[in-house]
């Protein structure tokens, strides 16, 4: 305990923040302080990733050197808070230059907000938070720059070095390599993402998507994978920002409670996607409130047409049913995507991929058709899923009967009826 001054003070370096009583008092370690700090400043405990655009001008191409002099400014004055780097310009349908960014910190977007505005002549256009476990690949190392905390200074040649956009998109054939048995999918996503790169995202008026299959397509990955596609034309935020949730998930228990829990996911998801799966289950779940949750989203896809982009996938007739519900949520999806069952040597090409990804050679594959036929007419048959369920027990059986990383024909033949339903008295399994 310090020395006590005159007059029975204590120090005030030793003082409680928090005003209250606790353990740590005497030596001035209350964590309450911090956390009221952090309170204080709109954020957590738990640092953050944020990601957000400024619009830096609407009437023309700014000068970069002072955009970068005065983002430059604002980068200084927050880095006790938070570490910003600002990413090369866009311009969008409306002829207005964005500068995107992320942040990583204690703060929130709510915090963000402020000083932004204080330190900034710019308009924020939109602000949120990042999931990094949804970000591709090519732009982790964005946010691995942001922990170290060592960003340069903002440069104009940064800034404006996306202000030439090629007439075609690169790296479409990238981002969609290794789907089976998608071509025509594939091509009319390059297509409308060509439109938007040449002519501005205003050149179509509604990107959002109908994708219609049986389980196990593909519809979710190839969402994942629009994502990127979009990011990299500009239509969606950079952030590989991927809200995916179930039709029974837009819907809440009680009465007066769908309304503002549908504002809320879609809100979630502006600057990216809202991927709602089993759409239907607006319909067929028991909770009775799948018609205020459509109205609802039928009005919020048009409030946030310009930064939003919305898929809803499930069985083909019951979407269609769904959707005609109300003719003008209908309207508002643009393109429908059909996705087909995957045939037997489409199959054998997924099978073979998810092995080799998890680094087995099949030294199987005359016998892989054989399989798959068999999958095929077994009940809950689920295309690539009962593929990668097969894959599973292969590799499990694989690993038992041998050291190398090798698939073989007796492999398969111990895994597929794990597959096809357990026999009835089998006395274990998967």
């Amino acid at each position: 305990m310090p020395p006590a001054r005159p007059g029975g003070s204590v120090p005030r370096a030793s003082r409680c923040e928090c005003r209250t009583r606790c353990a740590t008092r005497a030596r001035g370690l209350c964590l309450n302080v911090s956390t009221q700090r952090s309170a204080e400043r709109g954020g957590s405990m738990f640092k953050e990733f944020i990601c957000g655009v400024l619009t830096v001008s609407e009437l023309g191409e700014p000068d970069w050197g002072e955009v970068a002099a005065r983002l430059g400014l604002t980068q200084q004055l927050m880095e006790e808070d938070a570490t910003f780097k600002f990413m090369s310009a866009i311009k969008n349908d409306e002829g207005a230059w964005q500068v995107p960014f992320l942040a990583y910190g204690s703060v929130s977007p709510e915090f963000v907000k402020d000083p932004i505005s204080r330190f900034c002549p710019y308009e924020l256009a939109r602000v949120s938070t990042v999931r990094p476990g949804r970000m591709p690949l090519d732009r982790l190392e964005d946010l691995r720059e942001l922990v170290k905390g060592a960003m340069g200074p903002v440069s104009a040649s940064d800034l404006a070095g996306r202000a030439a956009a090629c007439p075609r998109p690169e790296g479409g054939e990238e981002v969609f390599s290794g789907l089976v048995g998608m071509e025509e999918q594939r091509l009319m996503l390059m297509k409308l993402g060509t439109a938007v790169a040449k002519h501005g995202r205003g050149a179509v008026d509604c990107l959002h998507f109908v994708f219609e299959g049986n389980p196990g397509t593909g519809k979710t990955e190839l969402a994942s994978r629009l994502v990127s596609y979009l990011d990299r034309v500009g239509v969606t935020d950079g952030t590989h920002r991927m809200v995916q949730v179930g039709g029974n998930d837009l819907m809440a228990p009680y009465a007066g409670q769908t309304t503002p829990k549908v504002k809320k996911i879609v809100e979630s998801a502006r600057g990216g996607m809202l991927f709602i799966d089993e759409f239907y289950s607006l319909m067929t779940s028991g909770l009775g409130y799948g018609r205020e949750a459509i109205d609802t989203l039928t009005e919020q896809l048009d409030r946030c047409r310009d930064d939003l982009v919305c898929v809803i996938a499930g069985y083909p007739a019951e979407v269609r049913e769904t959707l005609d519900l109300n003719p003008g949520l209908r309207d508002r999806f643009g393109y429908r995507i059909e996705f087909p069952d995957y045939s037997t040597d489409q199959l054998v090409q997924i099978f073979c991929r998810m092995a080799g990804d998890r680094g087995f050679t099949v030294a199987c594959v005359d016998a892989l058709p054989g399989a798959m036929e068999a999958l095929h007419r077994s009940a809950g048959f689920s295309n690539a899923r009962t593929a990668r369920k097969l894959v599973d027990h292969a590799v499990v059986e694989a690993s038992w009967a041998r050291d190398e990383a090798v698939i073989t024909a007796d492999d398969l033949e111990c895994a597929l009826p794990q597959c096809l339903g357990a026999p009835a008295r089998r006395p274990a399994g998967f």
